[in-house]
């Protein structure tokens, strides 16, 4: 029986009661439920169409794919971050068992390495050992959720002698993992991460199941709307520093942004030098392309406490290989229902009941929740009785930041010096050996930024840089990224392909 639910195969209801059979009785709940909205179709991320000309002298993509994080119902966003006021304790707060019978998972309840895969995983391991501490081999377990803390948590399970059933509610497995077979690239896209964090073992894991990846250190250069490449002060991660080292002498967590005009760091100049760009254009260009993509956030919003002005230097390997291949290892020996909505949850004593939106329900020992947190702050699942405090309190506190990619091709690399060069992946194509070899030789940047502009795009990463190929991965965050998303097709291509005129212009 094919578990993921594929189109011609078994339907969603009986695919339930057969697989469930035994392991959660089908039945309407012992409790009075409200009765479920419908709930939306998940959001697709389907091809733009091609403005008719290109942009600020920008050639046309051959390729474009875009995602859609803070719009998708299942998401409601890309991952959580620190704001005012929340604290690591908050994290282990929503991570505690609940009753003895739920458990909350995914990157949010992570204090370590929340917003990352790493921080994903090691969420399904604590739940799992959790699960497996409450209660007994052959008790029967109910997963929510198949991203990677479900499906990590539903095979530790399974390993232990639990049995396990998972619920999903989009129709593919994976959640905020998505490798999707996109029109004119040559191999999958990933609409989600593109880096492993600082996790040796999910690095390995991810080769176990045949998914490439390899080190990335990231080389950032910074591009004035002029096209003129410049070095990057360390004034705006110095106005940071200053902010951060005030707000710690504070009472009470405040906002960076409040943190940047208490501790005097800021107002900056805002007069330009001999290249066009202020000491204020410098801080900018620091919130745009690093606080911003790595929080999905604004400032005023970001605890100044939190935020972690390192993360950017912790991004791990870049996947090369299709991830969804380690989702679909993780998930081959499970049971998996897809297309199921849980829409209320009761914890009793004795078992959990989880309701669907189709109107069937089940019951099970023991329940996994790894719901993201853009979800849990919205009343579309009901929780009976109404978590802890303290459950609802990390919920309410906890950021749900947005950001979002876009995969463009194009014919030929223009953003590289060497455009003129071989794109088809040859060893022509590739850097020079010999120029790496020389420590005085300037690196190639592989993280393209623009300076002394509000670029919708926070960051381009040159993700062909080492085959040639002439693909671009973009990084749009926080209110660009919402701003973004309600744009049609062709206007959302114009915006982005406006955001690559510096480099189309640069002098070669």
């Amino acid at each position: 029986m094919d578990s993921r639910g594929a189109p011609g195969g078994i339907g969603r209801r009986t695919f339930i009661a057969a697989s469930l059979s035994g392991v959660a009785a089908i039945a309407l709940a012992s409790c009075t439920w409200p009765e479920p909205s419908p709930s939306p179709l998940p959001t697709t991320t389907t091809p733009t169409t091609a403005p008719p000309t290109p942009t600020n002298g920008v050639p046309l993509p051959t390729a474009l794919r875009r995602s859609r994080w803070g719009a998708e119902p299942f998401s409601r966003g890309a991952f959580s971050f620190d704001s005012v006021g929340s604290t690591p304790e908050l994290r282990r707060a929503l991570a505690e068992p609940v009753a003895e019978r739920l458990v909350i998972a995914g990157e949010a309840t992570d204090p370590d390495r929340p917003g990352t895969l790493a921080g994903a995983r090691a969420s399904g391991i604590r739940a799992a050992a959790d699960i497996a501490r409450l209660g007994s081999a052959g008790e029967r377990v109910v997963v929510v959720g198949a991203g990677l803390a479900g499906l990590t948590a539903a095979r530790d399970l399974v390993d232990a002698g639990f049995e396990v059933v998972v619920l999903e509610a989009r129709d593919r497995l994976g959640g905020r993992i998505h490798s999707t077979d996109a029109t004119g690239f040559d191999a999958p896209v990933e609409l989600g991460s593109v880096f492993t964090g600082d996790d040796d073992e999910l690095i390995d894991m991810l080769h176990e199941a045949s998914v490439d990846t390899e080190p990335f250190t990231a080389e950032v250069s910074a591009t004035t709307p002029a096209g003129l490449q410049l070095p990057i002060p360390t004034t705006g991660p110095d106005a940071v520093e200053t902010a951060q080292e005030w707000a710690a002498t504070q009472p009470h967590d405040v906002s960076l942004a409040t943190a940047l005009t208490g501790s005097g760091a800021t107002p900056l100049s805002a007069v330009p030098d001999a290249t066009g760009v202020s000491p204020a254009d410098w801080l900018a260009h620091t919130i745009t392309s690093e606080v911003a993509p790595s929080t999905g956030a604004i400032t005023s919003a970001i605890s100044a406490g939190q935020y972690d002005a390192n993360r950017a230097d912790q991004l791990g390997d870049l996947v090369t290989g299709r991830l969804s291949d380690l989702i679909d290892a993780l998930a081959e020996p499970l049971e998996i229902a897809v297309s199921s909505v849980v829409t209320n949850i009761a914890v009793t004593e004795r078992r959990v009941s989880l309701r669907l939106d189709s109107g069937e329900s089940l019951t099970a020992d023991r329940a996994v929740v790894t719901i993201p947190l853009g979800v849990l702050k919205t009343d579309t699942v009901r929780f009976k009785p109404a978590l802890p405090l303290m459950h609802q309190r990390a919920i309410s506190l906890l950021g749900i930041g947005v950001v979002d990619t876009v995969w463009l091709r194009f014919d030929e690399a223009f953003w590289r010096a060497d455009a003129a060069g071989p794109t088809d992946g040859s060893e022509d194509a590739a850097p020079d050996s010999d120029d790496q070899a020389d420590p005085d030789a300037l690196a190639t940047p592989n993280v393209l930024t623009v300076v002394g502009d509000a670029s919708p795009v926070a960051a381009w990463i040159d993700i062909g840089l080492t085959t040639g190929e002439p693909i671009l991965l973009g990084l749009i965050a926080a209110v660009q990224a919402t701003r973004l998303e309600g744009l049609d097709d062709p206007s959302f291509q114009e915006e982005v392909l406006g955001a690559l005129a510096p480099f189309a212009t640069a002098p070669g």
